[in-house]
């Protein structure tokens, strides 16, 4: 079992800079807005799963994109980018997950592998 923390709109599930296939209409969920874009140039240094050796297809299943540690996702996103996201719908959880795959930069996991989920969100406000 492993920890990771997520970023994700409650509505759908999706994080803070994925763009979505649903019913095959690509969408952004939540654009970040101007005050948030030093955040996603930052993300963008941030080695993609392929990138960090992951396979986001594997056993083909869907992948989600997660910080390996608090620390790590305070290195990435800021203080005050992350109250703004935050402000814009999205929560922070701590997840427990058992099928997952660890890069260098980055974890990626299953939701149906999800053991428990703890909504961490008021640690940032």
């Amino acid at each position: 079992m492993k920890t990771v923390i997520r970023i994700e709109y409650p509505e759908d599930g999706i994080g803070m800079f994925m763009t979505y296939l649903k019913n095959g209409l690509k969408r952004k969920i939540k654009p970040i807005d101007e005050f948030c874009i030093t955040a996603y140039r930052r993300h963008c240094k941030f080695n993609s799963p392929r990138e960090d050796g992951l396979n986001r297809h594997k056993d083909s299943k869907e992948w989600f994109c997660s910080y390996k540690s608090i620390e790590q996702l305070q290195q990435w996103i800021k203080t005050n980018e992350l109250k703004r996201i935050i402000k814009k719908g999205y929560m922070v959880l701590m997840l427990d997950v058992t099928e997952y795959q660890e890069g260098r930069e980055q974890i990626i996991y299953t939701k149906e592998s999800i053991k428990s989920s703890k909504d961490i969100t008021s640690l940032f406000k």
